[in-house]
């Protein structure tokens, strides 16, 4: 017993298993079998099975010729059938083979399409990206100058409020500095009649005081001239501001429209890609469908092979029955010439006719006999019909 645990009797029951399933008893596929044991102990039994069976086969040799010649034609006949069999399959076989390379070409050619077409997508699709970025890139741009604007404007507002507090203070003044000068020429004009009826040696107080009030009113009229330039000078600039923050409106309407046409454009641009990466998806699916007819076709194509070699597996099998057949009728069917013995060609139509020659050895194919005779050196092949002992 081997040390791996095998016998003999087991790798004969896995060798009678594959020559019966008409596969060829190989030491891989023993040893596959059985799951253990080494190649050198397997191939020793198988040889040793092979003599053995060398041997039932030489006990064959007591058949007779006629059943020789059976066991030989029904070899014959069982070569022929597996012959047309495997060459029909094989026709078969190459007509299914050829329209599987015509389908796989096509999708082949459907799958470069597709392949071709997604990345002619996915081009758009980063084309697309970019335009959003810098889309994305001038709408953060526009908020940002929009944002500044906003400052701006916001300032100019208070600055315009500023303004207006100034304005409406200047005005303040100008009616307080009117309403005192209405009070002043109304107490003038009380004293005045006051003084008119007082004696008449205060007249020339009265009017070193008249002149001494026309100069105040001097004064307070300068200080209304004043505060009148002032107050036109604050509408100029007040105007001035107003037409500022016109412009200022104008320019953030311009502003706010661009933002608007730019979310448009963004809304077209998302509208784009969704339909984009819709049909990235229905391609994906698409080629994952091809993938799977590819790999339906690959395991017909295995399924193929593997019957194409069962049958050469039996085709095989049939050639082995077929030479321990031939093997048999050989040996049922006795030689008339030895080896050695000295023959003579017999028909006179033959170049070598009436030349003697020496048996070499037999060679049987079927019901044929024919022999190897050396002629002073040379060695020809001569049918048994043509040769008598010398």
């Amino acid at each position: 017993m081997a040390r791996d645990g095998i016998t003999k009797h087991q790798v004969q029951q896995v060798r009678n298993e594959l020559i019966a399933q008409g596969r060829h008893p190989s030491v891989e596929l023993v040893r596959s079998e059985l799951g253990t044991g080494s190649n050198t102990t397997i191939l020793k039994y198988l040889r040793e099975l092979e003599v053995d069976e060398k041997g039932r086969l030489d006990n064959l040799s007591a058949l007779s010729d006629e059943l020789g010649q059976f066991v030989g034609h029904l070899a014959q006949r069982l070569q022929e059938e597996a012959m047309q069999r495997i060459q029909t399959t094989e026709e078969r076989h190459n007509l299914v083979v050829a329209e599987r390379q015509r389908q796989l070409d096509v999708l082949r050619q459907e799958l470069m399409a597709i392949s071709e077409h997604r990345d002619k997508l996915e081009h758009q699709h980063r084309e697309a990206l970019a335009q959003i970025e810098e889309l994305k890139h001038a709408r953060h741009q526009d908020a940002l100058q929009l944002s500044s604007i906003t400052a701006e404007n916001r300032h100019l507002s208070g600055t315009i409020q500023d303004k207006d507090k100034h304005i409406q203070s200047l005005e303040e003044k100008h009616t307080h500095a009117r309403q005192a000068l209405e009070h002043y020429r109304e107490s003038v004009k009380t004293q005045r009649e006051q003084e008119q009826h007082r004696h008449d040696h205060q007249v020339q107080q009265l009017q070193a005081e008249l002149r001494l009030s026309h100069q105040a009113l001097s004064v307070k009229q300068q200080e209304c001239t004043t505060l009148k330039a002032q107050t036109q000078q604050q509408s100029a600039e007040l105007q001035h501001a107003t037409q500022s923050v016109s412009k200022i409106e104008q320019q953030l309407l311009g502003i706010q429209n661009s933002q608007q046409q730019t979310e448009q454009k963004l809304y077209r641009k998302d509208t784009e890609l969704n339909r984009l990466q819709k049909q990235h998806e229905d391609l994906q699916q698409q080629y994952a469908e091809a993938a799977a007819k590819v790999a339906s076709l690959q395991e017909k194509e295995q399924a193929w092979l593997q019957e194409k070699a069962a049958l050469s597996a039996s085709l095989s099998t049939q050639q082995q029955l077929w030479q321990t057949f031939s093997t048999v009728n050989a040996i049922s069917t006795p030689a008339q010439y030895a080896k050695g013995e000295d023959v003579i060609v017999v028909d006179a139509d033959h170049a070598l006719y009436d030349r003697i020659g020496q048996v070499e050895r037999c060679v049987k194919k079927g019901d044929t006999v024919k022999y190897s005779v050396s002629f002073d050196g040379e060695t020809y092949t001569l049918p048994e019909r043509l040769l008598r002992l010398a």
